[in-house]
C-alpha cells in the first residue's frame, strides 16, 4: 500500500538511503531539511511526483512551522514521520577533562528537542494517516542500561532524552491509535559513524524499514535495535 512519509534529515546517510528505498517502493516522500543537496536534486529529477523537498532546520521552530504548514497545502495527512535529523560534534569525542561544553547545547537541541518541533506542526497530519507512526531515529547510546562508552556525554545524553520524548509522546498520542517507536538503526559509515562502521547507510537503511513494516502493539515496547530485538532504556 502506497504511504506518504515525512523524513528529516535526508541530504547524506540513513536519512538519504532511507529515501531511497521508500520512493523505489513507490511510496511518496516528504523531506525537511537545512538545505537541498545535489543528491536530493537528482532524485527529484527521477520522481518528480513522488518527492517532495522542503527546507527546514529542526532547531529552528519558525522555519519548521513554514516547512510544515507547506506541506499541509499538498496532503492532508502523512502515514508515518520519521525523525532523523542528528548531529554528533567531534569536539564531543574526548575524556572529561577536555571537554568543550559549547557543543552541548546544539546537540540536546538538535538531537533531543528537534524531534518534538517537528511532532509539534506535524501530529495532526499524522492523526489522519494511514498505520499511524512516529519514528524518531534513537541510538544505543541513549540506553543507561547499557551504556558502555567513556566519552561522547553531549550525544549520550541527547539520545537519552530522545527517548524519553518518546516514552511521553506516547503516553499523549496512545488515544489517537499513533505509536510511537525509538530505533537504534546500527553503527554505520557516516560523517557521525566514521569509515570505520562495519556496515553502510545503505545496510542500516534496509534493515530499518524491514523493522518499521513490523505491526507494534500502541501498550508494546518502543525501543528496538535493527534486527527487531526490545532494547532497555
Amino acid at each position: 500500500m502506497k504511504q506518504k512519509i515525512l523524513i528529516t534529515g535526508t541530504n547524506r546517510g540513513l536519512g538519504l538511503a532511507l529515501t531511497r528505498i521508500y520512493l523505489s517502493q513507490g511510496h511518496e516522500v516528504f523531506t525537511i531539511n537545512r538545505r537541498q543537496g545535489d543528491v536530493l536534486q537528482s532524485l527529484k529529477n527521477e520522481y518528480t511526483d513522488q518527492l517532495k523537498l522542503y527546507i527546514g532546520d529542526v532547531a529552528d521552530e519558525i522555519s519548521i512551522e513554514n516547512a510544515v504548514r507547506t506541506i499541509e497545502k499538498e496532503t492532508d495527512s502523512i502515514d508515518m514521520l520519521i525523525n532523523n535529523a542528528a548531529v554528533l560534534f567531534p569536539a564531543d569525542n574526548v575524556p572529561i577533562e577536555k571537554v568543550d561544553f559549547s557543543v552541548y547545547g546544539a546537540t540536546y537541541d538538535v538531537n533531543a528537542v528537534g524531534p518534538l518541533r517537528v511532532v509539534k506542526y506535524a501530529l495532526p497530519l499524522v492523526r489522519k494517516g494511514m498505520g499511524k507512526r512516529i519514528v524518531n531515529i534513537s541510538s544505543e547510546a541513549g540506553s543507561v542500561t547499557d551504556s558502555w562508552r567513556k566519552s561522547e556525554y553531549a550525544y549520550c545524553m541527547s539520545k537519552s532524552a530522545l527517548n524519553m520524548a518518546s516514552s511521553i509522546l506516547q503516553n499523549y498520542v496512545k488515544k489517537d491509535e499513533i505509536k510511537v517507536l525509538a530505533v537504534h538503526p546500527g553503527w554505520f559509515s557516516s560523517d557521525m559513524g566514521t569509515s570505520a562502521a562495519p556496515i553502510t547507510p545503505d545496510e542500516s537503511a534496509v534493515k530499518v524499514v524491514r523493522l518499521l513494516e513490523k505491526t507494534f502493539a500502541l501498550d508494546g515496547p518502543m525501543y528496538f535495535d535493527l534486527d527487531g530485538k526490545e532494547m532497555q532504556w
